[in-house]
């Protein structure tokens, strides 16, 4: 986002201009309010930059009225070097968030230009659609998935829209959306980059692989699980995979409690011979 510095000294202006620079935050320069309000008319600024006295205080006064009516979403912050306390309210009943009082420091002007900044983007967000946030933001949250954590295209897709539910449940509460959103994508990448490494582990101890299972050894688990009857199968996947407890396991498939162990180690038993001899 840009912001527009107006003040008629050309030093003035030049000395905001380094120190803008040094904190990498674009600008553009006007030296009189008709070329300030042709910009403002042409392209949107964050951060109107204006000092008081453009000339006349009549025409400072003039251009903060010209950015309320041309740009009302632009932040204004004056710079006076004189100002007493009922110019000052009267710069605030004219639209400015902010009085910059000259000489200012490098540190005082660039914390408030971010402040500013940081507002109008905030805003911005609260006031886009969802359908614009998506459009905005869902080339990002794929990048992270694919890119960050290496996840194929399919896993993707599943975990941008497992971050935008998310965020539908919780977007009234959300201050800036896109940090949110990329920051939630990040969080589930994680937790199923987790979720898979216990998967690994359990299927290891179910078949009982001897070493470190290979990932396609892994993925032979759940083909052989589809071969055992019904009541293996939930099981092997509640108790080895799930790691529910026996209460569970008894009251979900109806056994009784004292008969939950035995079945399972039965059914593990025949896991591990289908995974010996597969052709048996």
């Amino acid at each position: 986002m840009k912001i527009l510095v107006v003040d008629d000294e050309p030093a003035v202006v030049a000395g905001i201009a380094m120190m803008l620079e040094d904190a990498k935050i674009e600008m553009v320069a006007a030296q009189d309010v008709a070329t300030a309000e042709a910009h403002i008319a042409s392209e949107f600024f964050a951060v109107v930059l204006a000092d008081l006295r453009v000339r006349s205080e009549e025409e400072g006064l003039r251009l903060l009225d010209a950015v309320r009516r041309l740009s009302p979403k632009s932040r204004i912050a004056s710079m006076t070097g004189y100002a007493d306390a009922a110019t000052e309210r009267l710069l605030r009943e004219r639209g400015a968030s902010v009085i910059l009082r000259k000489p200012f420091l490098f540190d005082e002007l660039t914390n408030v230009l971010r402040e500013l900044l940081g507002a109008v983007e905030v805003a911005g967000e609260s006031c886009a659609s969802d359908d614009e946030l998506y459009e905005a933001t869902v080339g990002t949250l794929h990048a992270i998935c694919r890119r960050r954590f290496g996840f194929d295209a399919e896993d993707a897709r599943d975990l941008v829209q497992e971050t935008w539910l998310l965020y539908l449940e919780k977007r009234s509460a959300i201050r800036s959306p896109r940090a949110w959103l990329s920051g939630a994508a990040a969080n589930l990448c994680r937790q199923r980059i987790e979720r898979y490494q216990r998967e690994r582990a359990r299927a290891a101890e179910l078949i009982d692989f001897g070493s470190e299972p290979a990932h396609d050894a892994v993925l032979s688990v759940q083909q052989l699980l589809a071969q055992l009857d019904d009541r293996s199968r939930a099981l092997c996947t509640m108790i080895g995979l799930e790691q529910r407890s026996y209460d569970e396991v008894s009251a979900a498939l109806d056994i009784p409690q004292g008969s939950v162990g035995p079945l399972y180690m039965r059914a593990k038993s025949r896991l591990r011979k289908m995974w010996q001899s597969p052709t048996a």
